[in-house]
């Protein structure tokens, strides 16, 4: 099975740099972003993407952000152009949002029990995404219950070029096993996979360029801005992997990051 069928990946994809998170990132590239273990922790993060090329609509590309809490557990989110469809079986674009640790529940109805075949919670909901628009993704601390010591997070998107807002899922899980709650604290780190790797390798992919912006994290309201720590392909894919750094016109900065081979692009 694979992350993008909520499955342990083996294969080939990108992530921005190697990191030492349960469930890591596995990809054609992989990148981490600064400050790595945030203080104070965040209740609330946000990153961007924008997906300028994609030469095949039905790629087997998963684009996403992971981090960690706290007290334990991580959690990943983004976009995939051909992941499965909540109704009958389908394919289709698709928003994602997984937590991996002990004891999760959700109230949404797009949420389900385990994540890469591990303990968690997995939700997934069907969005039509558009090239070269600008989507906000945001998990943020919803609310806790002190008596039961528990908290909820809730991941959505926002459409930056129309406003609207999608609630992707939510998760309740057990967060505060001290006075202080179980906020994102971890390596954050942005990643590319490809989850149903073809035969011959990266250089057999279709060719995806996105653009990943800096994560922001905030502490009751204070935005915390961070930067790149590093971005590296993965062995074998160094050849058809591109990372260029990016600044917008509104100053976000991120990394332009280029995958698979034009040549052998449908």
């Amino acid at each position: 099975m694979s992350r993008g069928r909520f499955g342990r990946i083996a294969h080939c994809s990108v992530v921005l740099v190697l990191i030492a998170l349960a469930a890591s990132a596995m990809g054609q590239a992989h990148g981490t972003w600064s400050p790595l273990y945030a203080k104070p922790a965040y209740d609330r993060l946000e990153w961007t993407l924008t997906v300028l090329e994609l030469s095949d609509p039905h790629a087997f590309y998963y684009w996403a952000f992971q981090d960690g809490f706290l007290n334990g557990g991580i959690f990943y989110f983004g976009l995939q152009p051909w992941g499965r469809c909540p109704e009958k079986h389908r394919t289709c674009k698709v928003a994602l949002f997984s937590f991996f640790g002990n004891g999760a529940t959700s109230s949404s109805p797009h949420c389900n029990p385990g994540a890469d075949n591990g303990r968690g919670m997995s939700c997934h909901i069907p969005y039509q995404w558009r090239r070269n628009v600008p989507y906000r993704f945001v998990i943020e601390l919803s609310g806790s219950d002190a008596q039961r010591k528990t908290e909820t997070w809730t991941g959505t998107v926002t459409d930056t070029q129309s406003g609207k807002v999608t609630e992707i899922g939510n998760w309740t899980f057990p967060g505060q096993k001290t006075d202080t709650p179980g906020l994102i604290y971890g390596q954050p780190v942005s990643f590319v996979e490809y989850y149903i790797q073809p035969k011959g390798g990266c250089s057999f992919q279709p060719y995806a360029k996105v653009i990943m912006s800096v994560p922001t994290g905030y502490s009751e309201k204070t935005a915390n801005a961070g930067g790149i720590n590093g971005f590296a392909a993965a062995k074998g894919c160094e050849d058809v992997v591109k990372f260029t750094p990016y600044q917008g016109s509104d100053g976000e900065k991120g990394l332009e990051i280029e995958t698979g081979a034009k040549k052998h692009s449908r």
